[in-house]
This record gives structure tokens, C-alpha cells and sequence, in this order.
């Protein structure tokens, strides 16, 4: 395992930070009333989505092969994802009360600490681990595979809708692109660029995550109440 930092890896995850601070901020705009930009429906705000999803993921991959290719850091592995479970579970418990009709019962952190544990037994296989990747999509358009019963079983626990939901098909792949990419990176050239604070947000990523939202909403809402 390198101890130099990869500064395209930092890059990346810290735009896609930058990039998700902005949609969560048009998104509580929305909530209120001051806007009404189509985050959901027009292409754009479904690819500017997209985009921050393949960011964060492929992040995930290809910090998986850096930390793990020589050989599986046992320990700082486990410490790793006992802490992306605890902070999975405070967004939860958060969302909960906050918003009990549609609190996070599978966000994005969820989803990486479950895809963690399945895409570390191919860190070491980039070639079969975009072949997966592929296979992933290709059977998602189809609506494949067929999860339902997950849903019938667990259902009547969960909310109806929920704020933050990203189910394991088909974003899984965009981790499996990030193993490949680990071994073959490509992305050091399209991520060249070097900012200092970018950089900095990039390395503190779930700090971030966890603390932004509070305060968008905190300000947004109290202007709202401010103006009304």
C-alpha cells in the first residue's frame, strides 16, 4: 500500500462534494417554495444526479484498490466500515425524526458500506469486476434483477417514499467501475487539475456529508420562517 496521497482521487470527491452541497441546496429551495427547478424529472437534474452518484462511487472503488491491492488491510478495513455503518445508521436515526414519512432506510452511505463488503473480494480482478459492472447495467434495463420480495418483506416497516434512496441495483456497478479504474487510471489524466481546497473537502468527505445538509436546511428554512 502507497502512503502517497492520490490527489485525483482527493480531486474527485471533492467535486462531487461541491457538486452535491449545490443540489441539496436547490432541492431545499424547492421544499420551500423559493424555486422550482425539476431535479427530478428534467434530463439534466437526472444527469447532474447521475454524476455525483459515479463520482462518489467510483471514489469508493478505487480507494478500495489503493488501500487494499497488495493485500487486504484486515483491521483498517473493518474500522472503515464499522464507521460507514455507524454514520449510516445516524443519518437514519436522524432522518427518522426529522422526516418520518420519508426518513433514509437505504441512502448513499448505506449503499456504499453494503457495496464495500461485496466489491473487496475483487479488488485484486479489475477486468472481472467491469465485466460485472456491465452485466449490472445491461440486466438493469431490463429491471433485473428482481428484488421485490425484499420489498414485500420489509414493506410495511418502511416509509413510502424516502429523501435519500439508492437501492444496490443498479449503483453497484459504478464501485465495480472504480475497482477497474484502480488498476487501470485512467481518470489521473481527466483529474489533473490540483486545488488546494477542493483537495481538502475531497479528504473530508463524510464530514462533510454528514454535517451539510443541517446546515442548508437550517438556513433555508430559517428564512423561510423569517419571511413569513
Amino acid at each position: 500500500m502507497s502512503n502517497v496521497r492520490d490527489l485525483s482521487l482527493d480531486l474527485i470527491r471533492g467535486l462531487a462534494i461541491i457538486m452535491m452541497i449545490a443540489f441539496h441546496f436547490i432541492y431545499d429551495l424547492n421544499s420551500f417554495g423559493f424555486t422550482q427547478i425539476p431535479l427530478f424529472t428534467h434530463w439534466l437534474g437526472i444527469a447532474w444526479r447521475c454524476l455525483i452518484v459515479f463520482l462518489f462511487l467510483s471514489a469508493v472503488g478505487i480507494s478500495l484498490v489503493l488501500a487494499h491491492k497488495d493485500h487486504l488491510q484486515f483491521k483498517k478495513f473493518l474500522k472503515r466500515i464499522f464507521y460507514l455503518g455507524l454514520a449510516a445508521l445516524l443519518v437514519s436515526a436522524g432522518t427518522f425524526v426529522m422526516f418520518p414519512d420519508g426518513w433514509v432506510y437505504f441512502g448513499i452511505l448505506h449503499l456504499i458500506w453494503i457495496s464495500s463488503l461485496i466489491t473487496i473480494l475483487f479488488v485484486n480482478h479489475p477486468k472481472t469486476s467491469l465485466l460485472i459492472a456491465v452485466i449490472i447495467l445491461i440486466a438493469s434495463i431490463f429491471d433485473q434483477p428482481d428484488l421485490s420480495f425484499i420489498s414485500n418483506i420489509f414493506g410495511p416497516y418502511l416509509p413510502i417514499g424516502s429523501v435519500d434512496y439508492y437501492p444496490l441495483f443498479p449503483w453497484l456497478s459504478f464501485v465495480f467501475i472504480g475497482i477497474y479504474l484502480g488498476h487501470y487510471p485512467y481518470y489521473k489524466t481527466v483529474f489533473s487539475m490540483r486545488s488546494h481546497w477542493i483537495q481538502m473537502m475531497g479528504r473530508h468527505a463524510l464530514v462533510i456529508y454528514l454535517s451539510h445538509q443541517i446546515i442548508l436546511f437550517g438556513l433555508v428554512a430559517s428564512v423561510f420562517f423569517l419571511l413569513n
